[in-house]
């Protein structure tokens, strides 16, 4: 009697987690960055937290950060890869994160920062890229290129809203998100 059970628990454990992970794939907000070649002599990095730890998190926070608290409830998906390039895996590393702003460019998003400066010995390269609609913005993908040879690749999925970006960024003084408030108001005023 306990075998059947207890199949029956971990089949519908395993299908619940196959549901959740398919929720972060159907928003709006998700880019699936496919897999990265990991260097033989390099560090690799992933981070995938998904709408449940999320909220845990801003539980967590509502007490000493509600600012914070507030973001973290609309957040439904953070994805997080560092890739240590070296000569096995830089080519293909930097074909992909170009392929990617591509593909991101062609699907809608819009990429509001361009950093990069070829002539300047050890600079960065950035592009971030959002998915929004008038009110919130669904997604953000973050693409950097490292002067240490370091590749980094950030999706945020949820539904955040420039006042909560502006809040945070008011109270952990980060200017460009604390500026967010003033351009939602304008928005709002016209």
């Amino acid at each position: 009697m306990k075998l059947p059970f207890r199949s029956s628990l971990a089949a519908a454990t395993l299908s619940l987690a196959s549901l959740a992970s398919l929720s972060a794939a159907d928003e709006p907000g998700y880019f699936d960055f496919g897999k990265f070649a990991v260097g033989s002599d390099s560090k690799f990095v992933e981070v995938n937290l998904q709408s449940g730890l999320i909220k845990f998190a801003a539980k967590l926070a509502a007490s000493h950060e509600p600012d914070a608290a507030e973001l973290l409830k609309n957040i439904r998906h953070v994805r997080v890869n560092v890739v240590g390039l070296d000569a096995s895996n830089q080519a293909s590393t930097l074909a992909r994160m170009e392929s990617i702003r591509s593909d991101l460019e062609k699907k809608g998003w819009e990429k509001i920062v361009t950093a990069r400066d070829p002539k300047a010995k050890g600079s960065d390269d950035v592009a971030v890229f959002v998915k929004s609609t008038d009110e919130t913005i669904q997604g953000i993908v973050v693409t950097v290129v490292e002067h240490k040879g370091t590749a980094v690749f950030v999706n945020v999925v949820g539904n955040i809203r420039a006042e909560e970006l502006a809040k945070l960024g008011e109270k952990l003084d980060i200017k460009p998100l604390s500026k967010l408030k003033l351009n939602a108001k304008d928005a709002k005023q016209s």
